[in-house]
């Protein structure tokens, strides 16, 4: 009668235990906690409304009044400024956009921008 009896336990448990399996495995993992995924961004925010009103002739106090100052300078030339902006989600390549201004005499001589136009 023990016998009989604990192969009838062993049978509900083996039983209980598939069936638990397969409820948890055909539904998904929709239950399971994920992982927080990160945006970093780092740099000037650079919007293409902005940066289009920057034009040749302004001095550098009116680019800062657009733009705001750089984030990163180069002491070896002060003539130049760039502005770098860059946003990395989890798990995908680091997107990024930057606008180099030249400067003479305090006055822009020359833009070039790359990615500006394209929303991050």
């Amino acid at each position: 009668m023990d016998t009989i009896l604990l192969t009838a336990k062993r049978i509900l448990l083996s039983a209980l235990l598939g069936a638990s399996m397969l409820t948890t495995t055909a539904c998904g993992s929709w239950w399971l906690p994920r992982p927080h995924k990160i945006e970093i961004q780092q740099g000037n925010l650079l919007p293409a409304a902005a940066v289009a009103r920057i034009t040749e002739g302004m001095t550098k106090s009116e680019v800062i009044a657009v733009l705001g100052e750089p984030v990163t300078t180069n002491h070896f030339n002060t003539q130049q400024w760039d502005y770098i902006y860059s946003l990395s989600r989890s798990g995908d390549n680091p997107e990024a956009k930057w606008l180099t201004l030249v400067f003479d005499s305090d006055r822009v001589v020359s833009i070039d921008e790359e990615g500006v136009s394209e929303p991050l």
